[in-house]
């Protein structure tokens, strides 16, 4: 359950973000999360609060998660797919060899004051 590592790691750039904007409260926190990273939103939900617990910048703080879809171009037909909901492989050749364009990414998108 690396989700927690994560999610604190996040939060310190947040923290620094509105330290160095003068900011004393945090009302929104949006992460993209890709798809291929292996990380589950569910675990995002479930330990924003502990994370967030006892910061006062954070009280009231919505979170808000976004999908990013694993895409990956095959390089066999050139077909255009979606890497997770294929299992890696490609849906009109059965080719593995592919290009990944999306979906390994996890980033702070938007933090609201």
């Amino acid at each position: 359950m690396h989700e927690i590592g994560v999610l604190s790691e996040a939060i310190k750039v947040v923290e620094r973000v509105a330290k160095e904007n003068k900011v004393e409260k945090v009302k929104l926190v949006t992460l993209e999360i890709g798809e291929l990273t292996g990380y589950l939103p569910v675990f995002f939900e479930k330990y924003f609060p502990v994370v967030t617990d006892g910061k006062p910048l954070f009280e009231g703080c919505e979170l808000k998660l976004e999908t990013v879809r694993g895409e990956g171009l095959c390089n066999e037909c050139h077909a255009l797919y979606n890497v997770f909901k294929n299992e890696g492989k490609c849906p009109k050749c059965g080719s593995r060899d592919k290009t990944i364009l999306g979906g390994q990414e996890f980033k702070v998108k938007e933090i609201g004051f």
